[in-house]
């Protein structure tokens, strides 16, 4: 089962967003060494749930997904991130309709405590969200391209 976590983790968190999550998933050799360079930095990596029911595959990978979820720190959907990845759309600039997902997995990682990263392949969303979630907190939320 997946380890589940308060909103207010403290500690240093890789959020993956879906595409790293499918790479993991299809046992992508350089996912997989990101997710150890986190690792040997400090990071735990973390998925929201959101990121759930965007992948999802069949035979093999769909094993080796209910694998690594049980392995990762899976942080669910509150109302207070909600809350924040509306906010973040706004101050991004954002339309909610096609940019909610990656607004809740920004959010996710906006309402933890302790250094975040945020890992997507996203280069057009995910960097302003990350932006707008950096104000106001003593360490930033960045974003890592995959």
């Amino acid at each position: 089962m997946a380890r589940r976590v308060a909103p207010a983790f403290p500690r240093a968190l890789l959020i993956l967003d879906a595409q790293p999550l499918s790479l993991l998933a299809d046992q992508d050799r350089k996912m997989a060494l990101m997710l150890k360079v986190a690792e040997a930095e400090g990071y735990a990596a973390a998925i929201s749930t959101v990121s759930i029911a965007e992948v999802r595959r069949t035979g093999q990978a769909a094993h080796h997904l209910r694998w690594l979820r049980s392995r990762l720190t899976v942080i669910p959907v509150t109302e207070i991130i909600a809350d924040r990845a509306a906010k973040l759309l706004e101050d991004a600039g954002l339309d909610g309709h096609e940019n909610v997902v990656d607004a809740l997995v920004v959010a996710t990682a906006a309402c933890s405590g302790g250094p975040m990263k945020v890992a997507s392949t996203d280069a057009s969303h995910i960097p302003k969200l990350c932006h707008a979630a950096s104000v106001g907190r003593s360490s930033p939320v960045e974003w890592v391209r995959v």
